[in-house]
């Protein structure tokens, strides 16, 4: 019988179990998550602002990219605070 591959969605799936189950490796993705969410809203800002500004689509795509990416950190963060109080 040939072996069956993992398709991407099963590694997708065990990935995030595995980060979602350890604490000290989910509370340090969160972190990195972070400093990366704080890189683009200072690349939005200051250096992007004038090319941003002139194309309004951009603007909207590069701030809603911005939005959607800091409720998934802020989701992740509650998450790990449920995660502390069940623990306790």
């Amino acid at each position: 019988m040939a072996k069956k591959r993992a398709s991407w969605v099963q590694v997708c799936m065990g990935l995030s179990k595995t980060i979602l189950h350890t604490r000290e490796l989910r509370r340090k993705i969160l972190f990195q998550l972070l400093i990366f969410l704080l890189i683009i809203v200072v690349l939005g800002a200051w250096p992007l602002a004038g090319f941003l500004g002139k194309h309004v689509w951009l603007f909207v795509i590069w701030w809603f990219g911005c939005v959607f990416y800091t409720l998934l950190v802020i989701l992740l963060a509650i998450y790990d605070m449920l995660m502390v109080m069940k623990g306790r």
